[in-house]
């Protein structure tokens, strides 16, 4: 087998045995594709058209000069052959950056994902290019209107890629696959579906997983029919998939599981489990309630301790905007249930899995049908008799800390609030998010060089309203984050530490816009502990 290790490739025999290191690039390898006795690997260039070795200063010129989870963009990645006597040799080189490797069933060509245009930052359009093995130029091999995010080939060589159908696509344009074969146009095999397709990583993008109506559905996908692969009617999640030897299998949870398990997916029959999670010791625990209820055409799940009274509410808001919760609960949601509270998770307005119309109507409006949404689930779940209305918080990560941040601050009926990463100034975000410039502008949420760009980005920031908040706000900040960087949650903060609110802010170093899944585990653990008191104190008390 063949594994990444403090950045460098490794590999050891399956059968057991010491490792082999096989590359020692001086700045790692970030991806590989293994074929035969043979690798080509992705690794930073040791010298970098923005910062020299030897310079004192980093001189930036393009857009995309950072992204979040990998940092600064300082040095441009590249493919590289490693054949079987351990030679190196070069394949691409320019100040462009070449990600997701793929050996072609020729053997004779590696296509990747790249942006080589001298303005790509301007107007990224990443594509699949192709590069011959024994070195040469690069040719396009993809000519899809969106931008490419993962790819992988037909046995033929043809291309299969996710991609949305527009060149500078909307949050709430359908990512769908697509066949390029040459000289004809590239063909959507998903697009009918008006769903999100490619929502999970797989080895071959003719398995892909669909999102609709909060069941991520594995499907296997041909020029003629799509055949699902995960009944719709066993609620499944579907995290992964891979195929070998005309085995399917998915990491894949069922029913509203709380862990994902390992399955053997055929389309005949139901899914065959082949291994339990090493998360298993949560069966030790008491499974929280679980419902599902639909309100005024929206979907919400509820996860809660069983309870003939109304309880007290945590209103989970998910990211996005353009996401939506699935029918099994995340970590989250169990652990807040555990601590006594009713989880509801409402896939409001710009939730992606009812398609496009859905997603759509919330628009460039954040903050509009999206908080509306928001009261209605309340005031429904409040008749029902189930939430308690003096008892109620919210919480969110990214687009849901934006939601939190402008709930707190254009109602009163909160107690207590969550914000993670959230947006608290659309203006000042247009440029430090490292995609603020161009998805704002894609999203027609705003520029900064017109009035009525300014205006309306001033319109849709919580910060609007930071001297009506009297709700205590927990802000939780990853350090590294450039998606939603420090600079957002720290406004909100020093704003409301002026006006002698109760606030607090957390900074997590080394921790990027997903800390919740990827920071180290002790601060992954300190953010939960935090979470749960924060709404323990100001909702139980």
């Amino acid at each position: 087998m063949a594994y990444l290790f403090k950045d460098q490739l490794h590999t050891r025999p399956s059968s057991g045995g010491p490792a082999t290191k096989v590359t020692s690039f001086p700045k790692g390898v970030t991806d590989y594709a293994w074929f035969g006795a043979s690798f080509v690997v992705v690794a930073p260039d040791e010298d970098s058209p923005v910062m020299s070795g030897k310079s004192t200063a980093r001189v930036i010129r393009r857009l995309d000069w950072r992204e979040d989870g990998h940092g600064l963009r300082l040095h441009p990645t590249h493919l590289h052959l490693i054949g079987p006597d351990g030679r190196t040799v070069r394949l691409t080189s320019g100040e462009w950056w070449a990600s997701s490797p793929r050996v072609a069933p020729c053997g004779t060509k590696v296509g990747f994902i790249a942006d080589p245009r001298p303005d790509a930052d301007l107007d990224p359009n990443p594509q699949v290019y192709e590069v011959p093995l024994a070195g040469g130029p690069i040719t396009l091999a993809s000519w899809v209107a969106g931008p490419v995010t993962r790819f992988s080939y037909d046995p033929d060589g043809t291309v299969i890629c996710v991609a949305a159908p527009s060149r500078r696509p909307t949050d709430f344009e359908n990512e769908q696959l697509w066949h390029t074969v040459p000289d004809r146009s590239p063909i959507s095999l998903t697009g009918h579906l008006d769903r999100f397709s490619g929502q999970a990583p797989t080895t071959d993008e003719r398995l892909t997983v669909t999102c609709d109506n909060g069941r991520e559905i594995a499907q296997r996908v041909t020029d003629t029919g799509i055949v699902d692969l995960t009944p719709v009617r066993l609620d499944p999640v579907v995290h992964a998939l891979a195929a070998a030897g005309g085995v399917v299998c998915a990491i894949a949870t069922f029913g509203g599981a709380a862990r994902p398990d390992l399955y053997r997916l055929t389309p005949e029959g139901d899914p065959e489990l082949l291994f339990r999670s090493g998360v298993a010791w949560l069966s030790s625990f008491e499974r929280p309630i679980q419902r599902e209820l639909e309100i005024d055409g929206i979907q919400v799940f509820l996860v809660g301790p069983p309870s003939d009274e109304p309880l007290p509410v945590i209103l989970q808001l998910h990211g996005g905007p353009a996401w939506a919760w699935p029918v099994e609960p995340d970590t989250d949601a169990l652990l807040l249930a555990a601590a006594g509270f009713l989880v509801v998770r409402p896939n409001i307005r710009g939730s992606f899995h009812r398609g496009y119309a859905f997603g759509a109507a919330l628009g460039p409006n954040w903050g509009d049908p999206d908080a509306e949404d928001c009261h209605t689930v309340l005031d429904a779940l409040i008749t029902l008799g189930l939430a308690d209305p003096t008892r109620i918080g919210c919480y969110g990560n990214s687009y849901g800390g934006f939601l939190t941040n402008w709930l707190i601050g254009t109602s009163d009926r909160f107690r207590a609030a969550v914000s993670q990463n959230g947006v608290t100034n659309q203006i000042s975000s247009f440029a430090a998010c490292d995609l603020g410039a161009i998805y704002d502008v894609d999203s027609a949420l705003g520029d900064v060089w017109t009035p009525e760009g300014i205006d309306h980005l001033w319109k849709i920031s919580p910060l609007r309203h930071v001297a009506t908040i009297t709700t205590p706000l927990l802000l939780l900040q990853g350090e590294q984050d450039h998606r939603c960087p420090p600079s957002d949650a720290e406004q909100m903060f020093v704003a409301l530490r002026r006006l002698g609110r109760k606030v607090e802010y957390i900074l997590y170093p080394d921790s990027d816009h997903s800390l919740t899944h990827t920071a180290r585990l002790d601060r992954r653990i300190d953010r939960t502990e935090r979470m749960i008191a924060w709404f323990q104190t100001h909702l139980l008390d």
